[in-house]
């Protein structure tokens, strides 16, 4: 659980994120902010380039929609998910005016402070393993999910309030 928390929760915000996800970096560390990373889906496990999740930009409220469009795009065997994750790093298909942009990650809320799920997100429990029972591992459905264009982790890229795409790379 420490793993999950510390090293791909807090490292992707760290290593992903720009100067404007700092401020999560002391919740994180100081586990009041507990996460998850989704990388992993059902149909693809953990091939970043094959993932499904979508993540289409409306440029009319500034925010981004991330969307599970079939069950093997569920975000599978997420470490923190099932019972404490509050906010997730989802790596999604990026669609911009209609084109594709390739995967990115965003930073999403999956539960409140209390402990209940956020709108438009399932949230299942993996349920017992052999192994490893102290990671609450679960799975993670987004049903057009809002979530502000800051949200994007974009310390190499960035999307403008006008649907322009800006990379260095």
């Amino acid at each position: 659980k420490i793993g999950v928390q510390y090293n791909l929760w807090g490292g992707s915000v760290m290593s992903l994120g720009s100067k404007g996800h700092e401020h999560l970096i002391d919740d994180i560390a100081k586990i009041k902010l507990p996460g998850c990373f989704a990388l992993t889906e059902l149909g693809h496990g953990s091939n970043a380039r094959g993932v499904e999740t979508q993540a289409t930009y409306d440029k009319t409220t500034g925010e981004v929609i991330i969307t599970t469009p079939n069950e093997l795009a569920q975000k599978a065997w997420i470490g923190n998910a099932a019972r404490h994750g509050q906010m997730a790093t989802v790596f999604a298909q990026l669609t911009l005016n209609g084109e594709g942009q390739g995967v990115h990650a965003f930073l999403v809320p999956i539960r409140n402070k209390d402990g209940t799920i956020c709108p438009g997100i399932r949230i299942a429990d993996c349920g017992h393993k052999m192994g490893l029972n102290g990671v609450d591992n679960g799975r993670i459905w987004f049903d057009n999910v809002r979530v502000p264009r800051e949200n994007l982790l974009n310390r190499y890229m960035d999307v403008l309030r006008d649907g322009t795409y800006q990379s260095a790379i």
